[in-house]
């Protein structure tokens, strides 16, 4: 009897073992957030019946983790009911009901959440390191988590436990949280002097560093982070992340690195093929995304008739990228759309579609949905130039104008263009103030004295104010340089300030001489020939006005 006894004994002793091992395992997944392999190593614990409360716990913190609360739900009122018939006290077992506390935490019932982990810490006495550990793990998880408390309960957990990594990395989180990096740091530094090769601790550290944007920082650490551990998943994500938009070569070797060492999952296809996109390999990305809507079906996400269509562009099939850009409008909602998108089918109908006024809608949702200037910037001066080709001059000067307001740093090019819709226009007060703007930026240029010239004379069509006059005369002044180049400005000025001259002052001795001056020019001119042998006329009989 002794001996049948013993060899069940050692039975007892073998599964619980084997039961450890395995949550050990499960739990280094969930350490390498590879979530799916931790899950299947805990529903085949579970389907065993040799499972304890701590697999169920975990099979729920990881349907918490993936946003899956019912399923969460579920997993601990199977685990509930199972131990329910053992008798398992909290005391012994509190797990369990600390990730009830969780669930409640993570669906915005706090006053309840905290009933329940203050009846579990009650239980065991606050002295049970996991029970401390899990409730404030519970905290800093949720949004709604109270991280001061967290604290208070890991400094209990650390007193129970000091040797254990986790739980300083734990509190490390707790600081991170409440945006005190100084002491999350302290944390994680005093979990690497427990193990030397804890690669989340040197992570988390990066990432404070990350959210203050010092790359040169947060890139170390998350490059020592995988020297310690190189199946550390989530630093090679960061780095994949980091370089993605900086260098893709170097983003797509980790991008390969982190699908390795992760969970098998859809999103990789999808990852693998925008990294095609950003390395500009368009036709691999074209097949890759293509090689998914084949293998999904409707199942597929919408983003990649964009990938499609945008690769497609940059090969200059725009009617093929038109086609797939519709279809991507077609099946994404409209909170999935960036400006970017609008843009792109703006472009593609702005170059295939008679219609223009078709691009210019779709530049203005782009428009609406963009708060990058600089990128609002390109939609604004795509629009002014489409009101440009469609002879709406009003409507080009009311863009031309914003990109006056916001451009850096404006060109005289933007400058001469917004002033040129307004003459157009007829605005010819407005396009004198901006050539203004012109003329004082660029004094050694034409532009701004000519187009103040010609703008005053409409605006004073019988020169009887001359407001033309000062700003022909400076023209005048500038271009008298080169004769040769500027002759036909030249011929247009004096004829202005001839007529000037004999009509408003009467000065018919200085008009002359400014038709004088036009012959030189043009000796031939058959005009300024006749005005000023009658000029001479009066002035012979008499008749100047001085």
């Amino acid at each position: 009897m002794k001996k049948i006894i013993s060899v069940i004994g050692t039975i007892l002793v073998l599964v619980n073992m084997v039961n450890a091992q395995t949550i050990e395992t499960a739990k280094q997944q969930i350490y390498y957030e590879r979530y799916e392999s931790a899950k299947q190593q805990l529903k085949a614990l579970i389907a065993s019946g040799n499972s304890s409360p701590e697999a169920w716990y975990w099979l729920s913190e990881i349907y918490l983790e993936q946003e899956q609360p019912d399923s969460a739900a579920k997993a601990l009122t199977a685990g509930l009911e199972k131990f329910k018939s053992q008798n398992l006290s909290v005391k012994k077992s509190p797990l369990l009901a600390v990730g009830q506390g969780h669930l409640l935490l993570s669906k915005g019932d706090t006053t309840a959440a905290k009933k329940q982990f203050e009846q579990v810490l009650d239980e065991t006495k606050y002295k049970n390191a996991d029970a401390l550990w899990a409730v404030a793990k519970a905290n800093i998880d949720s949004k709604l988590g109270d991280s001061v408390w967290a604290i208070e309960l890991l400094q209990r957990a650390v007193k129970r436990d000091k040797k254990n990594a986790v739980i300083y990395t734990t509190l490390g989180d707790a600081y991170r949280k409440l945006i005190d990096g100084s002491n999350a740091i302290i944390n994680y530094h005093k979990a690497l002097e427990i193990d030397p090769n804890y690669a989340a601790a040197v992570f988390k550290e990066g990432r404070i560093y990350k959210s203050q944007k010092n790359a040169e920082i947060y890139l170390d650490k998350f490059n020592k982070a995988i020297s310690l551990d190189s199946a550390y998943a989530p630093a090679l994500y960061e780095l994949y992340y980091h370089y993605y938009f900086t260098d893709v070569n170097k983003a797509e070797e980790y991008l390969k690195a982190y699908i390795r060492r992760s969970d098998p999952i859809p999103e990789h296809a999808y990852m693998l093929a925008d990294m095609q996109y950003v390395s500009k390999k368009w036709q691999l990305a074209i097949d890759e995304a293509q090689h998914i809507l084949n293998l999904e079906g409707a199942a597929s996400h919408p983003r990649l008739y964009k990938l499609i269509a945008y690769s497609q562009a940059a090969l200059g099939d725009s009617s093929a990228a038109l086609t797939n850009m519709n279809t991507y409008f077609e099946k994404q909602q409209d909170t999935g759309v960036v400006a970017k998108d609008f843009a792109m089918k703006a472009k593609l109908l702005q170059a295939l579609n008679p219609d223009k006024t078709v691009a210019i809608d779709w530049y203005k949702k782009a428009l609406q949905k963009e708060s990058n200037t600089t990128d609002s910037l390109e939609y604004i001066m795509s629009l002014a130039d489409l009101q440009n080709e469609l002879g709406n001059r009003e409507r080009e000067a009311f863009w031309r104008e914003r990109i006056y307001n916001i451009k850096q740093p404006l060109t005289n090019l933007d400058i001469y263009k917004w002033g040129m819709a307004l003459y157009s226009s007829e605005n010819f007060s407005k396009a004198d103030s901006v050539f203004a703007i012109y003329e004082e930026k660029y004094p050694d240029q034409i532009h701004g004295y000519l187009w103040r010239a010609r703008s005053n004379a409409l605006i004073d069509t019988t020169m009887k104010e001359g407001l033309a006059v000062p700003h022909y005369t400076k023209l005048v002044e500038l271009i008298s340089k080169d004769t040769a180049t500027n002759k036909p400005l030249l011929v247009r000025a004096y004829e202005y300030l001839a007529a000037f001259e004999a009509n408003t002052t009467k000065d018919f001795a200085a008009s002359l001489d400014y038709y004088d001056k036009i012959l030189e020019l043009e000796p031939e001119n058959i005009d300024a020939k006749k005005n000023a042998e009658l000029l001479q006329r009066w002035i012979e009989d008499g008749k100047s006005g001085n």
